[in-house]
Parts: C-alpha cells; structure tokens; sequence
C-alpha cells in the first residue's frame, strides 16, 4: 500500500511540475517579438482620411521613429521629442513608458519582418501611421 501511495505521489508531483511549466515567461504579444526588434521609421501619418508622406517636404517636419530593444527599452526620436524608456508588447498593443507611467499606446493593424501599420494613443489623441523597419 505504502508503495502504491508514493507512486501515485510521484506521478502527482511530476503532473503539477509539468503543469505549472506554462508560457508565463513566454510574450503575449501577437506576432514574434523578433518581428518587432528594431528601429521603425514612421513613412506615413493618415489626416482627415488622407495619407501623408512623412519622409518628404514638407511634411518631414513630422517624421519620426521608434526602437524597440529586446531588453524591454525603447527610444523615440523625430517630431513628438527625443527619449526613452520601457515598453510591454500584449496581445496587438505596444505600450511604452517614461519613468514608469504610460507615455503612448501603438496598437497593430498589420505587422511583418518590415512593415507596420499601426494606430499610436496618447493621452486623448490618436493618429494611424505606418512605418518600416531600417
């Protein structure tokens, strides 16, 4: 009987070990987090339902780009300022972070090894945009 107890203990032991293994440390971004490692340049900025050429005059004024390091960090740069600070990839959502408060919020619409399309929210305000990896 002894014997019969430790191994069903065993086998309990070993169920819960395997169980408990789950993808927590994995990402619950959509896409691969390899997908989204590196520097973007925004291309285009959607007004009033038309599309504008961002890395042209004169609309260069309101070029931008984004970083995103495998470590978590991030770096902006271009027209909404130059900084940084950490970001958490969730579902279709990027949402990045100055000195630990939410700072914008991308969420996806199409994202490939070198492409995007996105919708960026800050505070009240939204713009869609799309971007290309360097």
């Amino acid at each position: 009987m002894k014997k019969i107890f430790l191994m069903w203990m065993l086998v309990f032991a070993a169920v819960v070990s395997f169980s408990s293994c789950s993808d927590d440390d994995e990402s619950k971004f959509d896409y691969p987090m390899d997908t989204l490692y590196g520097t973007w340049e925004v291309t285009e900025i959607m007004a009033g339902g038309t599309w504008y050429d961002v890395t042209k005059y004169p609309y260069d004024k309101f070029a931008m780009s984004m970083r995103f390091n495998s470590d978590g960090t991030y770096y902006g740069s271009g027209y909404l300022g130059d900084g940084g600070g950490t970001y958490v990839a969730e579902g279709k959502n990027i949402t990045t972070y100055i000195d630990g408060e939410e700072y914008a919020r991308y969420t996806i619409k199409s994202l490939t090894s070198n492409t995007a399309e996105l919708s960026m929210q800050m505070d009240e305000s939204s713009i869609n945009m799309k971007a290309r990896k360097k």
